[in-house]
């Protein structure tokens, strides 16, 4: 018995040895691949620290006579009394010559190492200086801000903006003393 000229029986012969060619090639150019392609190296953009940051050094009677003019900028105070605090993370300062008092709220860091302020004290302060919200009063209010409860978070409301404190130091007074 012959075969037609439309059969395909020699196509059968070829099948496996053709599978196995295309396994051999896949296999060298995945070797290929390995043996030239070097490593790629991305960068990540990495945004700084204010720590790592240089603080802009304000003096007390420009910042005091214009604070939202610093929005935003990572500042350094120096000397700025301590008034009255507000719960157990915050507290007002009232620098002679300014008109109102000014809120100063100390970071979750400082708060972690368990910084503390007294009234009367002068500190210099580095920080943000950052709008008031409500969004940033209810994050306060969950952190435990307000021990004395609404009242406290009700003195924090009229504050139209404040400084967020990423390192405070006592310092003595520069005045001489009578």
């Amino acid at each position: 018995m012959g075969t037609s000229p439309n059969s395909r029986a020699g196509a059968v012969r070829l099948g496996i040895p053709l599978m196995i060619l295309s396994f051999l090639a896949v296999a060298g150019f995945l070797y290929w691949l390995s043996v030239t392609a070097g490593p790629t190296e991305t960068e990540m953009a990495v945004e700084a620290e204010p720590d790592e940051v240089q603080a802009t050094e304000v003096a007390l009677g420009d910042f005091f006579a214009g604070p939202p003019a610093y929005m935003g900028q990572y500042i350094a105070l120096r000397e700025i009394p301590v008034t009255q605090l507000l719960g157990s993370q915050s507290f007002w300062t009232n620098p002679p010559g300014s008109q109102a008092p000014y809120l100063v709220h100390l970071s979750a860091a400082l708060l972690a190492d368990s910084v503390a302020v007294n009234v009367g004290a002068l500190v210099d302060v580095t920080g943000t200086v950052l709008p008031m919200s409500e969004s940033v009063l209810a994050n306060w209010d969950s952190a435990g801000a307000f021990p004395g409860g609404e009242s406290d978070r009700v003195q924090a409301s009229f504050a139209e903006n404040f400084i967020e404190v990423t390192r405070i130091e006592e310092v003595e007074s520069s005045e001489p003393s009578s």
